[in-house]
């Protein structure tokens, strides 16, 4: 895969920080895998993006400043799923503190709910990983595009893009089979109320007696 070269500098900052924004700011869009906009990146967005790295976005210097050890497993995650990007990344931690403040922030909020995903459904894991490696790719492999065009660049990015298509289609039936799951076990439970009706009505009476029973005999001896 081709890299931002040298030549390319004076654009690289502004690539940069534009793209850091689309793929940290879209954190785990596979949440909702119908999400899937892909970025049209330009030199003129590019330079909008520094320009408001220097202006408007300002925040304080240690506004939401993460621990050294979250730091440093936010950027290890960069550099395990998207390595290019983990690279972007650091060149700001000198020129851009904020904008690398606020990447890493986004990254460690990105591997917080993929942990979440990690311990609850071991497949959304998988396919939602998956899907930020492939959105991530995308939009990175957008801004070279925009800047040198060219034909592998361009295949390259139609490949990803298909990938993107069939981890969506993945997620889709995932959640289907697992909502299939919960309509089961509500209707069970529905089946279950309605044949138990009286024994539960009963039941919750006799429970409701008896801690009032247990009520009055503790103020009983307290007097």
């Amino acid at each position: 895969m081709n890299r931002f070269t040298a030549d390319q500098c004076p654009l690289l900052t502004g690539v940069c920080l534009f793209c850091l924004t689309l793929i940290t700011g879209s954190t785990l869009s596979a949440e909702d895998p119908r999400a899937s906009d892909t970025v049209n990146v330009s030199k003129e967005a590019s330079k909008k993006a520094g320009d408001k790295a220097d202006g408007a976005r300002k925040e304080p210097k240690n506004a939401g400043a993460l621990s050294p050890e979250r730091e440093k497993q936010a950027l290890e995650f960069a550099r395990s799923h998207h390595p290019e990007l983990a690279e972007l990344i650091e060149r700001l931690k000198k020129h851009r503190p904020r904008e690398y403040r606020r990447a890493v922030r986004d990254l460690d909020t990105t591997l917080t709910r993929l942990e979440r995903f990690k311990h609850r459904d071991g497949e959304r894991y998988r396919l939602t990983l998956e899907r930020w490696e492939v959105d991530s790719r995308i939009r990175l492999l957008a801004a070279r595009v925009s800047i040198k065009g060219s034909d592998a660049d361009q295949a390259e990015l139609k490949s990803l893009l298909k990938q993107r298509v069939d981890l969506q289609l993945e997620l889709l039936q995932h959640d289907k089979k697992s909502a299939e799951k919960r309509l089961q076990k509500l209707e069970k439970s529905i089946s279950e109320m309605e044949q138990n009706r009286d024994q539960l009505v009963d039941a919750e009476l006799k429970r409701i007696k008896r801690n009032l029973k247990k009520t009055k005999s503790k103020t009983s001896d307290k007097k």
